[in-house]
Parts: structure tokens; C-alpha cells; sequence
């Protein structure tokens, strides 16, 4: 996970504001060899982290926080912090262990926002993959044309809005609008082929949509997370993608 420049800018706390957190309390966290440490919390909260769960990381004296930015890691204490990968180097190939710990947290977020995605169900469903999506996308048009032959080949695919140019542009109205329809997959369609909808009149999960793919690392759509949790950017043809479920 890359630092955004507003964030690198906050990396300059004032002396009082961090004296300040110092005394502020701080929870218990187990390291990797065991050892507690007091792990305070505030020196993220104040570069603008939501701090979500936390627990000792892989390599030793580091802690693993998942945040609502994504996954980053702190010394003991709190007070500094890495944005990277960490790698298991001692097998023939490299392990991506941070890899492992975002595929478990994306696995547990798309479960939970599940009820809120607009599905194609496959008749005979063998795999669901999550896309994050957005109607002005040409990719995504490609993608939702060939909508058949994903659903024949056992694949359901639960949409997740992602207005690439942010909550206050075109997509994210015309998304607002689907989620709002009557027949959210009739209306997903129809604004794919820039059918005017209804004015939209409720409480769509689009900002919530969006602050879920930011946290997982979207960087443009379409971006399927896999059953595994993994992120796959771009678009992925069907029997491609039915391949990528079947390694």
C-alpha cells in the first residue's frame, strides 16, 4: 500500500500533539515471540487510520494493523510505521505473507456487504466473484455484455460500486440510481447502455461501496475479488477467469 501525498504531509505531527497521544492509554499486544507490549493506537488515529483489528506480524517486534486504508504495520509501541510486503523467503519461491492477511480481510468485508451487492445468480453456481464496477467504464461494459457466458460457466458475479471519479461525479449518480430500482439488475444494465432511470430515492450503499474499495487497494475498475480474497485488476474473460478460480 502506497502513502497518499495528504497522508506523507501529516507524517510532520507537531511535538505537542504527540506528547499529547503519549498519554493517552494504550492497549496490550502480543508480539511474535510472545512478549506484550503497550500498543497505543492514537499515533495512526491522528494520520487519519481508522484502526480496525491489530495483531502481532509475521516478522518479529512489528505489529500487523488493518485499517480502513488497508494494511500497514507498526513498531511495538505504536509510534512508527511501515507501509510494505512482507515475504517468507525460505522456501524455493517467495510467500507474500502480507498477501495472505489482506486475502482474509477482503474474504471477511465482501461477506459482509454481501446483501448489499446487485447479483447474477448462475444457474449452477460453482464459483461467486465480487466486482466493483462503474457504468462509464468501458471495461466494465465488455465485462456486463458478456454477462451470459460468466453465469454458463457455473460464475456469479455480485456487483460492488466503484465510481471511479468519486461520490460527487456522473457514475456515482447513475449508480445511486441502479442500487435504487426496483430491478437493481435491470437498471445496472440499462445505465450500461446509457438508459435514462428515475431519479434515484433511497439510501444507496455507493460511498460505502467506495471506502471498501480503497481499502482493499481498487485502483480502477473492473477489479474482482475472488473467493480467496485475492484482487485481480482489469478485466478477466470468462474462461480466463473460470482458470484463474480453478488454480
Amino acid at each position: 500500500m502506497k502513502l497518499s501525498f495528504s497522508l506523507v504531509k501529516q507524517l510532520a505531527v507537531p511535538v505537542v500533539a504527540a506528547a499529547l497521544i503519549a498519554c493517552q492509554p494504550a492497549s496490550k499486544a502480543t508480539l511474535a515471540d510472545g512478549q506484550e507490549t503497550e500498543f497505543n493506537t492514537a499515533y495512526l488515529e491522528q494520520m487519519g487510520f481508522v484502526v480496525e483489528s491489530y495483531q502481532a506480524a509475521p516478522m518479529g517486534g512489528l505489529i500487523e494493523v488493518i485499517t480502513n486504508q488497508g494494511l500497514v504495520y507498526t513498531n511495538a509501541d505504536g509510534s512508527q510505521l511501515i507501509s510494505g510486503r512482507i515475504y517468507d523467503i525460505t522456501a524455493a519461491e517467495p510467500v507474500n505473507l502480507s498477501d495472505l492477511s489482506l486475502n482474509a480481510m477482503r474474504q471477511r468485508d465482501v461477506a459482509a456487504w454481501a446483501d448489499s451487492t446487485i447479483e447474477y445468480a448462475a444457474p449452477d453456481v460453482k464459483h461467486v466473484v465480487y466486482v466493483f464496477t462503474d457504468p462509464s467504464c468501458g471495461y466494465c461494459r465488455q465485462l456486463h455484455e458478456r454477462l451470459e457466458d460468466y453465469l454458463a460457466l457455473g460464475i456469479s458475479v455480485r456487483y460492488l460500486a466503484w465510481p471511479r471519479t468519486g461520490l460527487t461525479g456522473s457514475a456515482a449518480k447513475l449508480l445511486e440510481q441502479a442500487w435504487c430500482a426496483d430491478d437493481q439488475r435491470q437498471a445496472l444494465t440499462a445505465i450500461k447502455q446509457d438508459q435514462a432511470l428515475p431519479a434515484a430515492n433511497c439510501e444507496a450503499p455507493i460511498a460505502d461501496h467506495y471506502a471498501l474499495g480503497h481499502k482493499f487497494g481498487v485502483r480502477g475498475t473492473p477489479a474482482f475479488v475472488l473467493p480467496s480474497g485475492q484482487l485481480v485488476p482489469g478485466l478477466l474473460p470468462p474462461q480466463q477467469l473460470l482458470a484463474e478460480l480453478e488454480r
